[in-house]
C-alpha cells in the first residue's frame, strides 16, 4: 500500500531542480492543487490522491510505481520511434 509521507518525500527528490531552495510542503501543495494545510491532513490520515498523483507523474516524467512504491527507476522509459 502506498504511504503519502513516502509519497511526499520522493516528490521533493523530483522537484529538487525546479525549487533552488528547500522543496516545503506548501510547494508540494501548490503541484497538487491544494491548499497546505489539506497536504497535511491527507499526509496524517494516509489518504492518497492518486489522481492528482497520476498526472504529476505525467507532467515530471516520473514512473508511478517509483512515486507511489518506491520500486523500480525514477523516470518513465519511453519506448523509440520506429526508424
Amino acid at each position: 500500500m502506498a504511504n503519502m509521507v513516502e509519497i511526499v518525500e520522493r516528490m521533493r527528490d523530483i522537484l529538487s531542480e525546479k525549487y533552488e531552495d528547500k522543496v516545503l510542503d506548501k510547494n508540494i501543495a501548490y503541484e497538487l492543487g491544494y491548499a497546505p494545510d489539506n497536504l497535511a491532513a491527507k499526509k496524517s490520515r494516509n489518504l492518497v490522491p492518486y489522481d492528482n498523483l497520476t498526472s504529476f507523474c505525467v507532467e515530471y516524467k516520473v514512473s508511478t510505481d517509483w512515486l507511489f512504491f518506491g520500486v523500480g527507476h525514477k523516470e518513465i522509459n519511453y519506448a523509440k520511434e520506429d526508424m
